[in-house]
Formats: C-alpha cells, sequence, structure tokens
C-alpha cells in the first residue's frame, strides 16, 4: 500500500483586512534584509506612537535583529509597563552606528520629521527610512511612506503589517497595539472609529492581549501628583464663543508646586467635551516660554482648522500647535481665533 507523503504546512500570512497595500509588502521585504533597526517614537510620546514603536522593537528583537528603541522625550510612566524589559531611549539625535550598510529606521505616528529626532535630513542616501503614520497631514519624509488616515490610530497599521508579516504577532505586542489602538480612538468612542479598528482588535486578542486586563492598568496607573495639578486646570476652566468652546491653562508654576510631569496632562483636554453644548476644547501648558495647545472637537467643528493658524496640525478632531509667546499672550490669540472660527461657522451660508 502506498503511503502519501506529507510534507510541512506553510503558514501565510494573514491578511485579515483583504489584500495589503504595496507599501506592506515593501516594508516587510526591507525590514527583512536589514540586521539594524532604529525604532523612533515621536516627540512628547503617546499611547499609540510608544505602543507601536515597542510592538516593532520588540517584534525585531524577536527575529533577532540589532534595534534601538526611543525617542526625544522620556516614556510617560503611564506606558512604561508596555517597555518592562527593554530600553526606550531618550534621543536628541540620530544615534551614531546605526545608520550603516544594513540598518533601516522607522517613524512611527510621526507626521513630521521635526517630530522624530534631529539628523533626519542628514541621513546617507540609500538608508531605508520607514514613515508609518495615520495623520492625514503627513509630510511624507521617509524614502518609503506609508500613510493611510482612515486607520483611527497608527496602531492599526502596525497590527496589520506584522500579521502580514512571517513574524506574525506575540502576546506582548498584542498588548501594546492594543493600548496604542484604544488611547488614540478614545476606546473606539470616536468618530475615527470603524469597523477596520474591531477587526484589529479581534485579531490583537486573538494574539493574547486582554482588553480588560489592559485597561485595569491603564485607568490604574496615574500618579498622585496629576489630580491637583488636574485640579488646578479644571479651577480655570472658561467658556467662549457664546457656550461652544472651553478652555483652561496650566504654567510652570503649577508642574513645579505639585510635582507631576507635563506628560501627566496627556487626556485632560478631553474632559472639556463633557460640558453640554462645547464642541471645541484647548488646554494651554506654558513650557519654558514656548506653550503648547493641546485641541479637541466634536463634528463638525475641526480642531485642526485652529492649529493650522498657528503652524500646527494633526488630525479633524485632534490637534495641537506650539506659540513663542507668553502664556497670556498665546490664550489671547488663539481665543480670538476660536471665537472668530466659530462665528464663522454658525453665520449663514
Amino acid at each position: 500500500m502506498m503511503r502519501t507523503k506529507r510534507t510541512k504546512k506553510t503558514v501565510m500570512p494573514e491578511y485579515f483586512l483583504g489584500p495589503p497595500a504595496p507599501e506592506v509588502l515593501e516594508i516587510i521585504s526591507i525590514l527583512e534584509r536589514s540586521d539594524r533597526w532604529l525604532v523612533l517614537a515621536h516627540e512628547k510620546p503617546d499611547g499609540d506612537t510608544v505602543g507601536c514603536s515597542f510592538a516593532m522593537a520588540h517584534a525585531g528583537m524577536r527575529i533577532s535583529k540589532d534595534v534601538t528603541l526611543g525617542c526625544p522625550d522620556v516614556c510617560p510612566e503611564r506606558y512604561a509597563f508596555l517597555t518592562t524589559g527593554m530600553d526606550f531611549n531618550v534621543l536628541d539625535k540620530i544615534p551614531p552606528g546605526v545608520c550603516d550598510t544594513g540598518s533601516s529606521i522607522i517613524c512611527l505616528d510621526t507626521s513630521t520629521a521635526r517630530r522624530a529626532v534631529r539628523g533626519m535630513k542628514d541621513l546617507p542616501d540609500g538608508l531605508p527610512i520607514i514613515n508609518i503614520d495615520h495623520h492625514s497631514d503627513n509630510e511624507r519624509f521617509g524614502t518609503i511612506n506609508w500613510v493611510n488616515p482612515i486607520s483611527s490610530a497608527t496602531g492599526e497599521m502596525v497590527t496589520e503589517l506584522l500579521s502580514c508579516s512571517p513574524w506574525g504577532i506575540d502576546r506582548r505586542e498584542a498588548e501594546a497595539l492594543y493600548v496604542a489602538m484604544v488611547t488614540d480612538n478614545g476606546h473606539f468612542e470616536f468618530p475615527s472609529t470603524t469597523q477596520r479598528s474591531y477587526k484589529c482588535a479581534i485579531r490583537l486578542m486573538e494574539s493574547g492581549a486582554v482588553p480588560g486586563d489592559l485597561m485595569a492598568i491603564l485607568d490604574a496607573n496615574m500618579s498622585a501628583e496629576v489630580l491637583p495639578l488636574w485640579g488646578r486646570a479644571f479651577s480655570r476652566t472658561e467658556l467662549i464663543a457664546g457656550g461652544r468652546s472651553a478652555f483652561f491653562w496650566l504654567n510652570k508654576e503649577d508642574f513645579e508646586q505639585t510635582g507631576a510631569l507635563k506628560s501627566d496632562t496627556e487626556g485632560l483636554v478631553n474632559f472639556l467635551l463633557k460640558i453640554k453644548g462645547i464642541g471645541l476644547a484647548a488646554l494651554f501648558t506654558d513650557i519654558d516660554g514656548e506653550v503648547r495647545v493641546n485641541l479637541r472637537s466634536r463634528s463638525p467643528l475641526s480642531a485642526r482648522s485652529i492649529a493650522l493658524v498657528f503652524g500646527g496640525g494633526g488630525h479633524d478632531l485632534a490637534s495641537g500647535c506650539m506659540i513663542k509667546a507668553p502664556l497670556a499672550d498665546a490664550v489671547s490669540l488663539v481665543r480670538a481665533e476660536i471665537e472668530k472660527y466659530i462665528a464663522g461657522y454658525s453665520a449663514p451660508q
């Protein structure tokens, strides 16, 4: 009797979102050939960029790549649990020795080269700069640019990338990417959430992410200094534009006196949108003579429209900018622009 020869089954990449974009397959090919990966989160890192950068760095180490991970600022304490066992380096410029032949640079959730690290424009020709992002105003600064504004978070894109690769996604990467997604799409509540978002979440759960456990960590990961800081901001809440907009502010002394960090303001501005009738919110943070303005809005109002006036950008409903001016002047400038914008938006067409 003849025996049927058994052959080893080939595990094919999972195209769970349909055929991948050409950029996805090109990125995988480049990374496969690269011995060294420099994985970069953007300045003032949030959950999306931290989760994505850790997932990519961990995947690279898992397949024996020489990986350097970091960004210009410290990883926020809230997300430090994701990077346990890895160095999240504070990088003020491109590290020496990682830009030789055989290296690749991976920028995640970073709309401009300025938001990465210094030295991006001085890299040698031929060095792959992989730019993976979901911001519609991305400047396409990479040698290969995969920009998909349909994604509610860059975490969706990295989930697709790893799923399409021969490496797959392990549990720690799945956890990081789930955090990346939910911190950027408001736990699936923001209008940016799509069926694609839920498909990615299911894929990550299949890879070991447990949403309840991750949310318990995120929700119980606030420092004791945060509440006094946020209380100061709440006490300064001011409604403008006929009650359709609200803002508050924090100065340098607030951080010094409470012991809170600049990163402790993440998510604070969203609370203003909980006020009935508010469609556009702003948080002003004084940082050594420069004011960071975080803007959030509800459709049909556009936070990005305000940010663009001051050289900033971002998403339509979540944007920001920096203004080199004293805090009081920055507040006056943005306040006037918000009132003009809302008055014009409300005027009969």
